[in-house]
């Protein structure tokens, strides 16, 4: 997953760009300054001119990620049609992310351990980022529909987690196929 910067790049998106590869392949703690540094080709004043803490540069890199993420999600769930694909089409989202170099089950999941304090700003950008997902299944789920959506909604954000964080434990796609075919189950169940 990790691509070196390109040198057109401003300094402040190298860096991003690089700690953001870094921190997914390797995790935040075990990522220093120095090695960001070094592999964005950068001096370090010049990035204490940009971050004042490795922590501005930790939220600024996944900032960066709940972006991509975001897109990679509603791209994929823009040319489908029907509520059933469009929840389902996160799991599409889920193998491409498990395909990935380097993949380490869900980084945000990792960033809200990593961070440990949940009264972190860290930690609190994980979780929004889990609130956009969860809100995103919710306006796939017309209460016309679906009883309980919101349960439904829930039901299925844990088995997206459930089957990204079992795709790097089992070093194997099964657990996502697995999370699909239960939520689709999940949904049929819950359909009026």
């Amino acid at each position: 997953m990790y691509t070196a910067p390109h040198r057109s790049q401003s300094a402040r998106d190298r860096l991003i760009q690089t700690a953001r590869e870094l921190f997914l392949q390797h995790g935040v703690p075990h990522v220093g300054i120095n090695r960001v540094i070094e592999e964005a080709g950068i001096a370090r004043m010049t990035l204490y001119n940009h971050f004042a803490s490795k922590d501005d540069l930790v939220a600024a890199a996944f900032e960066q990620e709940v972006e991509l993420r975001r897109q990679s999600i509603t791209s994929v769930q823009d040319g489908l049609d029907g509520t059933f694909e469009k929840v389902l089409a996160l799991f599409v989202v889920a193998l491409e992310l498990a395909s990935l170099k380097g993949f380490r089950g869900c980084a945000f999941v990792n960033l809200a351990i990593e961070a440990a304090a949940p009264d972190s700003a860290l930690h609190g950008l994980a979780k929004a980022h889990k609130d956009w997902i969860l809100e995103n299944i919710m306006g796939h789920l017309p209460p016309e529909t679906f009883s309980e959506p919101d349960m439904l909604a829930r039901q299925i954000l844990v088995l997206w987690d459930g089957g990204i964080v079992g795709a790097y434990v089992h070093q194997s796609d099964a657990p996502i196929h697995a999370a699909h075919q239960a939520a689709r189950a999940l949904m049929r169940g819950a359909a009026s």
